[in-house]
């Protein structure tokens, strides 16, 4: 029957985008500031020579330790086909068939963890369209592609519910590093999904077998051992370590956060006007749950007051949820929003420095896994507790409910979509661009400075021209590599640097 969620994703996908983005050689909807950033990584990648780690890149941010990990590239796909790069179009990008892998295995996923309920086709069918039109992840279909991937947070969930637990350790370390190459975003949610995993399966240990603690040492330490170096070796391959340290550029803790109304705050989806107003680094957490989806939620807590039944097995184990709440405060951090209105609760000063230093500064995007935790149990609620026609009705009604209000969503975001496509980049082609284009290996801009205005059509230049460039835009770098980068220009005028070009971004 997974052919049921499978065709529901890739109908979803081409609705939703209007198919624009799947054919690998079209290539201007990537145009665009942060998706040039992923797409240009990639596009210097693939010409690259082979190095160690294999995911330096040292072409696109010339002399800033840079790598396929940070300029936000989905580092998996990228060194899957980078060895197929001299069989691949000119332009080629993945990142539509990346997409709608997420739209088909987001249904997949989402199809199996209803299937805990045991229901009906058909019901299951409707409750997995709340997961592929969830807007967080539609969201990110306008900047970060990257982040479309979030059915790596029901995967997690899955491995955490599933009935079986054949081969848990494997499937965890495999989950686990394809998270960490694909976000450090997801790469954390999983992580923490998996942390409540273990703590659940050692409880159920516990009850049927009490251990020593040397006992439970040895039972979890080969787990631990093969997630961690897993983990930690195809980080290396793709170039994460090669930006660390204290000089690594992090900062917005407190300030990319999740405002407490965000679950009920539209922003521009909702078609019937529900917005609200919020601090400006609060677009990080969006987490609109739609009119569908509230009344959804409001549904199962009626359900649960009211219809009371024999108790149950809690399908939904309490470490996870324990995990979900935590997550929920990291998401608003000690920066507490709600509408307007702004609260600072205080911090031990070295406890602020700690967190402002965390690589994961967009603290909102951390909600995600309590948005698919509250989803989830909600229609596990209305399936497991409605039976027939009436169930089947009700979800149809909060699933038309739920496409209405989002419809004014979808169609700005296929419209962006299909006009980033028919857009035409501002492209450098004239003789004398020609000319230093053959002339020249290296194109550096000035002054140096990352996501000037402008960079674009300066990275795009040298990556037709096969040059070396830091006009480029990463998603971290190391502060200690800005004075090393600029050392060169102090004697470029001089004549004393060859094979290389200076230019000033237009902006």
């Amino acid at each position: 029957m997974l052919a049921v969620p499978v065709l529901l994703g890739l109908m979803a996908c081409i609705w939703v985008s209007g198919g624009v983005m799947l054919w690998p050689g079209q290539v201007n909807w990537l145009a665009h500031s942060d998706l040039a950033q992923s797409y240009l990584g990639w596009a210097f990648y693939r010409h690259a020579p082979w190095t160690w780690p294999l995911g330096a890149n040292p072409a696109y941010g010339a002399g800033l330790h840079s790598s396929i990990y940070y300029s936000d590239s989905i580092p998996l796909l990228a060194m899957l086909f980078k060895p197929l790069s001299a069989w691949l179009p000119e332009p080629f990008q993945y990142f539509g068939l990346w997409v709608l892998a997420c739209f088909v295995l987001q249904a997949v996923f989402a199809w199996r963890l209803l299937g805990l309920a045991q229901a009906r086709p058909l019901d299951k069918l409707l409750g997995t369209v709340f997961f592929v039109l969830a807007p967080p992840m539609l969201n990110r279909l306008g900047g970060h592609m990257a982040l479309v991937g979030h059915w790596m947070i029901l995967a997690a969930l899955w491995l955490c519910l599933r009935p079986s637990r054949r081969r848990q350790s494997t499937w965890w370390a495999v989950l686990v590093a394809t998270a960490m190459v694909v976000h450090a975003y997801l790469f954390a949610m999983v992580v923490a999904i998996w942390l409540a995993d273990v703590v659940q399966r050692q409880r159920n240990m516990q009850q049927a077998e009490p251990l020593r603690p040397s006992g439970v040492l040895r039972r979890w330490l080969p787990e631990w051992v093969l997630v961690v170096s897993t983990t930690c070796v195809v980080a290396w391959l793709a170039g994460f370590f090669m930006v660390s340290g204290h000089g690594m550029q992090a900062n917005g803790f407190g300030y990319y956060k999740m405002n407490l109304l965000a679950p009920f705050n539209g922003d521009g989806w909702s078609w019937f006007g529900l917005r609200f107003a919020e601090a400006p680094g609060e677009y990080e957490g969006f987490n609109y749950l739609g009119l569908g989806g509230m009344a959804l939620v409001a549904m199962a807590l009626l359900t649960v007051a009211w219809r009371r039944e024999p108790r149950r097995q809690r399908l939904i184990p309490s470490p996870l949820w324990i995990v979900a709440v935590l997550l929920a405060v990291l998401a608003v951090t000690c920066n507490v929003g709600f509408g307007s209105l702004q609260w600072h609760m205080p911090l031990p000063r070295r406890w602020w420095e700690k967190l402002s230093h965390l690589s994961l500064q967009s603290t909102g995007r951390m909600f995600w896994v309590t948005y698919y935790l509250i989803l989830l149990a909600a229609l596990l609620v209305l399936l497991q507790r409605w039976r027939g026609p009436v169930r089947t009705v009700l979800l149809l009604a909060l699933v038309a409910l739920q496409l209405m209000d989002l419809h004014v969503g979808l169609s700005s975001l296929r419209t962006t979509l299909l006009a980033r496509a028919r857009s035409t980049p501002v492209s450098l082609n004239s003789p004398f661009w020609n000319a230093v284009g053959e002339r020249y290996r290296t194109l550096r801009q000035l002054p140096l400075a990352l996501m000037s205005p402008g960079w674009e059509t300066l990275a795009f230049y040298a990556q037709e021209h096969r040059m070396r460039t830091d006009a480029v835009q990463l998603v971290r770098h190391r502060l200690a590599a800005f004075p090393v980068a600029v050392q060169p220009r102090e004697g470029s005028f001089a004549g004393r640097q060859v094979g290389c070009v200076h230019a000033v971004p237009a902006g």
